[in-house]
């Protein structure tokens, strides 16, 4: 019964109460992330391939089986606008134009500022430009492409602030928990939209597509409200902490103030950096490849229907969101346990989540349009084996340098958004007449992406505090004072335990 009482009590504490508050944050930045992508299923007059030729060459090379219903409702669906192929891919990578420019800054304005404000505005932001699509989009798509690169701009700041928070609430045996639990917010964020946004363009209010912008945009711009009253940026400013948790902090957190001075030269020269970054990039091709372009694979490759398609789409990150909380827990668990080093876990979980997943991705890419259960079922296992990510490189920036996660986190989603608008433009290419032999070469590539990752983290990843990242412009008597004072935080420093 006391330990039940126990668990009960951490698990209502407030840095778990945080945790449930930023997953929520991040599920609605997420919603209104991939909304668009889900909704070009349903506003366009013509798809974003040929579909004569889609058609023709999937029904003599795979569809052959199938009955008629499917065909016609693919041919004959039409929605309300006509863009360019050119402005299609533009307006589906415009998110990453701007989502690049900001995670450095973002990171850098909630260590040194704190993530409360930084991350609030992100929320605000996004929600009242998500509200002009619907009206913008129908005069120009050129203004969406604006919206789309401002909406990007104001939510880059999201990850970065979410480490840096918990660089400073998250004891090191939970961090991977903690973390995990809130990543799973943009999992259920990408599920929900997917789900709900294939019945809103067929049943939804405004032409069906314009209902899903009003929905999450709205819902996101209330939820801001809470955020500001119940986010605390660190442990001594909230004004009514349990005194048992607030002392457990205290003895736990390696970082307990902001940043003053960053070091970017060290920061820029360490490799364990540079393997958080490669990983990083690795991961988000195929992560932006599905998130941009899974439904248009479902329509194309396999012929799914228009209120299925969401649903079939979602398979990845309901996977995630079922073992992403899961596998954060075994990873800490396990270093509890101190049976492999903080190095060697993190290499494990991210070499078995890039291995397994590329062979799931080239299975998958020879599936046919009758096979569409088992393509849904291994999408939906390749999210579990994916998840895995949350006990490597993911986390990996708390272990590394605590005091600058958000900082850190800020440099590695900067590179790996590179696939934002990257991965768009070349599986356009790619996929001219969006046959299952053109999405095959998209799938490898992801494999192919998967397999670098694997390699590269295991040579350069680090799992210990890195020296630079222990103090502050301190001088070298002062670090041997430091030293003296069994690795304890002092004003302005990190524990180095």
């Amino acid at each position: 019964m006391a330990k039940f009482s126990s668990c009960f009590g951490r698990y209502c504490s407030y840095r778990w109460k945080l945790c449930y508050i930023c997953s929520i944050a991040i599920f609605l930045l997420q919603t209104m992330r991939v909304d668009l992508s889900m909704a070009f299923v349903c506003m366009l007059k013509t798809p974003n391939r040929t579909a004569n030729d889609a058609n023709n060459t999937q029904s003599t090379q795979q569809c052959s089986g199938l009955d008629t219903h499917n065909q016609s409702s693919h041919e004959t669906y039409n929605g309300d606008i006509t863009w360019s192929n050119n402005l299609q891919a533009n307006v589906l990578a415009g998110y990453y134009y701007g989502y690049i420019l900001t995670n450095i800054l973002g990171g850098i304005l909630a260590d040194k500022y704190g993530a409360k404000n930084i991350l609030g505005f992100s929320l605000v932001s996004a929600s009242a430009l998500t509200l002009l699509y619907p009206s913008l989009s129908r005069i120009s798509g050129y203004f969406t492409l604006v919206l789309r690169i401002l909406t990007g701009l104001v939510s880059g700041p999201m990850f970065p602030t979410v480490q840096s928070l918990f660089g400073r609430w998250a004891p090191p045996l939970e961090s991977s928990t903690l973390i995990g639990l809130v990543c799973s917010g943009q999992l259920i964020g990408s599920i929900v939209c997917y789900s709900i946004s294939g019945f809103l363009c067929v049943y939804g209010f405004d032409n069906g597509w314009g209902s899903i912008f009003y929905i999450f945009g709205g819902m996101s711009l209330l939820f801001s409200s809470a955020w500001f009253y119940f986010v605390y940026d660190r442990p001594e400013l909230h004004p009514s902490l349990g005194q048992e948790e607030r002392s457990y902090l205290n003895k736990t957190v390696r970082c307990k103030s902001r940043v003053k001075n960053i070091p970017w030269k060290n920061i820029w020269s360490s490799s364990a950096v540079w393997a958080i970054v490669v990983a990083h990039t690795c991961y988000n091709w195929t992560d932006l490849t599905l998130t941009l372009l899974l439904p248009l694979y479902m329509k194309e490759a396999l012929n799914v229907e228009t209120e299925s398609n969401g649903l079939m789409s979602s398979a990845p990150w309901i996977g995630q969101a079922i073992s992403l909380p899961l596998f954060g827990r075994l990873a800490d668990f396990i270093r509890s346990k101190n049976c492999l080093s903080t190095r060697s876990i993190r290499v494990l979980f991210q070499t078995v989540c890039f291995v397994f997943s590329a062979i799931l991705f080239i299975s998958v890419g020879f599936l046919k349009c009758d096979q569409v259960p088992l393509a849904g079922f291994l999408f939906l296992f390749s999210g579990v084996i994916w998840s895995l990510y949350i006990g490597g490189f993911n986390v990996n920036h708390v272990d590394i340098a605590p005091k600058y996660a958000g900082v850190l986190y800020g440099i590695t989603n900067t590179f790996s958004s590179l696939p934002g608008f990257v991965a768009p433009i070349t599986a356009r290419i790619l996929t001219p007449n969006g046959t299952q032999k053109e999405w095959q070469i998209v799938l490898a590539l992801c494999a192919g992406f998967s397999v670098l990752g694997a390699i590269v983290y295991a040579i350069m990843a680090k799992g210990e505090i890195q020296d630079w990242a222990k103090y502050e412009d301190s001088s070298i008597n002062e670090r041997e004072s430091l030293k003296l004072k069994e690795g304890r935080a002092i004003d302005g420093d990190c524990e180095t335990v």
